[in-house]
Formats: structure tokens, sequence, C-alpha cells
């Protein structure tokens, strides 16, 4: 739920489709492993993580004036992997 509201924030906000792989999902199952922790973990690592990068590589586009055409996120090596055109 957490990562198709981010879709369609990305979507809303920039009229893009950001496209996440499914290493996406894998990767943040992951990383959260006490079950206590549940759904906090989840957007923990999605506000501190996530979120942060992707908006960084969104702004450094902008402000060089350049559009944003794309947006995807993988991962590799254990790590999410940013690409936005």
């Amino acid at each position: 739920l957490s990562l198709s509201r981010i879709v369609k924030r990305v979507e809303v906000t920039h009229g893009v489709t950001l496209k996440l792989h499914d290493s996406v999902a894998a990767l943040i199952a992951a990383r959260c492993t006490e079950l206590e922790s549940g759904a906090r973990m989840i957007e923990s690592l999605l506000s501190n993580t996530l979120l942060p990068k992707l908006s960084g590589e969104f702004l450094t586009r902008m402000v060089s004036g350049l559009p944003i055409t794309s947006a995807e996120v993988s991962t590799q090596n254990g790590d999410f992997v940013y690409a936005v055109s």
C-alpha cells in the first residue's frame, strides 16, 4: 500500500509513472525482519531512505531545467538504485 501511494504521488505531482521493480518490495521485506515493528519499520525505511533519495533525483533534474520523463527504482547489491530521466 505504501509503495502504491508513492507511485500515485509521483504520477499526480510530476505526471510520470514511477516504475518499481519487484526487487524493491523484496528488499524492503528483507530489511524489515522484526515482526513487532510491522508497518512502522516499512514507513521508516521509505521515509528515511527511499523517498529522500528519489526526491533528490527529481530536484536535481528540476534545478537543472531538465524535464522528468521517466522514473524507476530497482535494487543492486542490497541497495536501492534510482534512474530518473
